[in-house]
């Protein structure tokens, strides 16, 4: 994954808050500067090098000096903090990629303070550390989401173990809460509901498409209590295994 290679210097040039008005265009220009762009609101639209971009609400992009930008096509009316510096690239070790997402909610605060900084007379120090807390809150969120999709990986490769929490924490290194609260960033679940979803929906496909019986599909979709298994497809379905299998069967085909 190529992007900022966070073990080397990194200078902070300037930054602002940026609103455009409605219908506005990206600028035209051949830069020299690394530009990271969080957006807020609206969508920003450009071209980098030849290449579409649009950046939406929660999301940022870093356009790499040397880059030719262009906005053939408008911007609806995007809000985000820009910051000019410059940095060496890399695609190994500590790296912060050069798009991912972010929290505005948490960061709000943190942009505003910066954008505050850098049109105040204050020290390039000050203004520095500011940049770096911002950098390093990015970096530990895409750290976060890419150990997410590891699990998830983790998950979807062992589709019929039975796999535990305590399991997902020893494979990976991590408690029990920071588990779950950085699956659920990610995927909105835990990571065992995540895991439950896949199995039934396996054992659905499995219900429609063979005449094996529901505690065989329950061992074959990785459920080894069918009890559990049936507790689970009822809460989702609000049916029995065997009424929304003959369910199903009755349905009409649609051409």
């Amino acid at each position: 994954m190529k992007g900022i290679d966070l073990n080397k210097p990194i200078t902070f040039l300037y930054s602002s808050l940026r609103f455009f008005s409605e219908n506005e265009h990206h600028i035209t220009r051949f830069c020299n500067n690394d530009v990271l762009i969080m957006v807020y609101e609206g969508v920003l639209r450009f071209t980098e090098d030849n290449i579409d971009y649009e950046i939406h609400p929660g999301q940022y992009h870093i356009q790499k000096k040397n880059s030719f930008q262009k906005g053939e096509k408008a911007s609806d009316a995007p809000k985000y903090l820009y910051i000019h510096f410059l940095s060496e690239f890399s695609d190994e070790g500590n790296v912060l990629p050069f798009k991912g997402t972010f929290d505005y909610s948490n960061l709000k605060k943190l942009m505003e303070e910066l954008d505050c900084l850098s049109h105040a007379d204050t020290s390039l120090i000050a203004k520095t550390a500011k940049f770096y807390e911002l950098l390093l809150h990015l970096q530990e969120k895409e750290k976060h989401s890419d150990i997410a999709s590891e699990i998830a990986k983790y998950i979807c490769d062992h589709p019929s173990s039975k796999i535990t929490l305590e399991n997902i924490c020893s494979h990976f290194h991590f408690s029990k809460n920071h588990i779950i609260n950085i699956f659920k960033k990610k995927f909105g679940v835990t990571p065992i509901k995540y895991m439950n979803d896949l199995k039934l929906s396996r054992a659905k496909y499995l219900l429609e498409v063979t005449s094996d019986t529901a505690e065989s599909i329950a061992m074959k979709s990785g459920f080894n209590d069918y009890s559990y298994f049936y507790k689970l497809f009822y809460k989702e379905t609000g049916l029995s295994p065997s009424v929304w299998r003959s369910k199903k069967h009755s349905e009409p085909l649609l051409c």
